[in-house]
């Protein structure tokens, strides 16, 4: 029997719509969990007409094509720059000058807010075939953690028109070490620790797909983004009032309810690696996600509290990004061993 292990699934940045990359030594190859990730046939059954002899439907046809799907993953230091990147927007990378062979890598927005990279994915399920799907953009990222364990990632993919190609041969997967919760740090605001059991972050682009076909084509015209929306969800032991005041009642920390949101953007969250990089002075292998650099642009907001006997008070609050006049709303910092995020 074939093994599912023997897949591949891999992903090269396009310099533009409709130009897929077909240079194997550009592509990025990930390990992953679990995926479902193939074409999908759009099948369109003939209408239900009056004089035909039969109870039957009389036809079906192939009306359209395209591509993706949703990948569960482990992220490690080198493929989730790819993807981060895919997501959000552009990378800014630097050398880390006291640690040679590190780099730092700023992720933010383009100049467009509306604009991410289109990619070319190739997949080869068992390695019995090649499927690939050109002009993808990455639709939707969530990361997710609890106490003692690694950040895990699921990952949402469309694409357009799919092609059978050669079964990617000699590739070798993303195999750096993952990031984990022991080796983390939040605080909220920054300096002012939580004690986080469990928490997401979740970015997504919306794209409405039933306006992308168009008429004289079997594909997707384009993958347009129409909005998108960021946040981070934490579940926190809660031991003082302090926090739960400010988000239920006033964010300045007064007594009387108020209608304003506690904004807050000056936060720390922070996962590590088990792994220092680079030589000369090492840092660590590190991912970092933050908000706006001076302006409050995260409001957070709390869940009511379920109070349960025999268990510790707990409150489940969530994290928004808004958008800024100026600067990227949101900045992720990836510190790793490889001079591109892409």
């Amino acid at each position: 029997m074939t093994s599912a292990i023997k897949s591949v699934l891999g992903f090269a940045k396009q310099t533009g719509l409709g130009v897929p990359n077909i240079t194997p030594a550009n592509y990025k190859y990930m390990l992953y969990n679990q995926a479902s990730f193939a074409p999908t046939n759009v099948v369109l059954p003939l209408d239900t007409e009056v004089g035909g002899p039969s109870p039957l439907i009389r036809d079906m046809v192939k009306t359209g094509v395209f591509g993706g799907g949703q990948v569960e993953f482990i992220p490690r230091p080198d493929i989730i720059g790819t993807i981060l990147t895919g997501v959000i927007g552009k990378d800014v990378s630097t050398a880390v000058p006291s640690a040679t062979g590190a780099f730092k890598h700023v992720i933010d927005f383009k100049t467009d807010p509306f604009d991410v990279d289109y990619y070319t994915s190739v997949h080869a399920p068992g390695g019995l075939w090649g499927d690939q799907l050109a002009d993808c953009r990455l639709t939707a990222l969530g990361l997710n953690w609890r106490a003692a364990n690694f950040v895990r990632g699921t990952l949402g993919v469309s694409g357009g028109l799919p092609s059978k190609v050669t079964t990617p041969t000699g590739a070798i997967p993303d195999s750096g070490v993952p990031f984990l919760t022991v080796m983390a740090g939040i605080e909220l605001p920054t300096a002012t620790a939580l004690k986080v059991l469990a928490g997401s972050f979740v970015a997504g682009n919306s794209i409405p797909m039933d306006e992308q076909w168009v008429v004289g084509s079997y594909s997707p015209d384009a993958f347009d983004i129409v909005s998108r929306a960021f946040a981070i969800q934490l579940v926190v032991k809660i031991t003082d009032a302090t926090l739960y005041s400010k988000m239920m009642y006033d964010p300045a920390g007064g007594s009387a309810w108020a209608a304003s949101l506690f904004r807050e953007a000056h936060f720390k969250l922070q996962f590590n690696a088990d792994k220092m990089v680079g030589t000369g002075t090492p840092v660590p292998t590190s991912l970092i996600i933050k908000g706006h650099s001076t302006v409050d642009n995260v409001v957070w907001s709390a869940d009511p509290i379920a109070v349960r006997a025999g268990r510790q008070i707990i409150m489940s609050m969530t994290g928004m990004f808004l958008a800024t006049d100026a600067g990227s709303p949101i900045t992720v910092e990836l510190t790793n061993a490889t001079a591109l995020a892409y």
